[in-house]
């Protein structure tokens, strides 16, 4: 793949696969890390003339497992570290996101993960259904669901 190309992909796709790993995390610089190992691992195994996008977020979350998993095994260290708050504030600068993005912190994770997947990253229920390995009923019953649940939290601040 030509040099262009990628830079191309990379300038497109990077805030939105930080964004969705951080929905899954809630921890903005391991939502960097994971995202750009995905990239790299991405980028070595893609096949121009697929969707990049959805294979891209695929990997996202396949490579946050895999750090999960990896991090079961090492000794957990305490330190004052702040949680990435502030950098969800960055990447959500309107206030009326801001509302809508801590109601979605609220939501389930499998709720959050869709939402993020239909709406922010404009993705299809195929696609979802690809990255969250479901079948596409079952992503849209997921997504009316999650509506549904996002609609009770955002009527109950107000």
């Amino acid at each position: 793949m030509k040099k262009d190309v990628l830079e191309e992909l990379f300038r497109e796709n990077y805030n939105g696969a930080v964004l969705y790993v951080y929905s899954l995390c809630k921890d903005y610089a391991l939502s960097e890390d994971v995202v750009s190992t995905a990239f790299f691992k991405t980028f070595s195994v893609w096949e121009e003339g697929g969707s990049f996008k959805s294979f891209l977020f695929k990997v996202c979350k396949n490579e946050l497992f895999d750090h999960y998993r990896k991090r079961k095994r090492l000794v957990r260290l305490t330190a004052d570290i702040p949680d990435g708050t502030d950098a969800a504030e960055r990447l959500i600068a309107d206030e009326e996101y801001r509302s809508l993005f801590r109601a979605l912190e609220l939501l389930k994770e499998e709720y959050r993960e869709v939402i993020t997947l239909f709406y922010f990253e404009d993705l299809s229920v195929a696609e979802i259904a690809r990255i969250t390995e479901k079948s596409p009923d079952n992503v849209k019953v997921t997504l009316f669901r999650a509506r549904q649940k996002l609609k009770s939290i955002l009527e109950d601040e107000k």
